[in-house]
């Protein structure tokens, strides 16, 4: 299973991996790059 995260932050992404390596055996994170409209 491909799972595509919404931040390139390392730390997001491995968190991610390890919670879902609990329930699913063969799994790809990825994470994509997004705007940000915090702020506007």
């Amino acid at each position: 299973m491909k799972v595509l995260i919404a931040t390139k932050n390392q730390g997001k992404i491995e968190g991610a991996k390890r919670a879902l390596k609990n329930y699913y055996s063969d799994i790809e994170i990825q994470g994509i790059p997004v705007d940000s409209n915090v702020g506007e």
